[in-house]
């Protein structure tokens, strides 16, 4: 859960793509660029919020639908 919560920080606070990048990659087991569901089950909050976060519904969370827009 500690890295969902640098995660979410780091976006909301910093918006650093370099951090978000390095704590996107901690739930993007197999590197190809996307959270699955399976992956985010890894936190419970992220997989409470998951279909929330997956604004065009594929099943999957992109770094770009973690970014908040400004």
């Amino acid at each position: 859960m500690k890295p969902l919560i640098t995660l979410c920080l780091a976006i909301t606070a910093l918006g650093s793509s370099a951090v978000i990048a390095a704590e996107f990659s901690d739930f993007d087991l197999d590197q190809d660029g996307f959270i699955s569901k399976s992956e985010a089950a890894l936190s419970d909050s992220l997989a409470a919020i998951f279909d929330k976060l997956d604004s065009n519904e594929d099943g999957k969370l992109s770094p770009q639908e973690l970014i908040p827009l400004n």
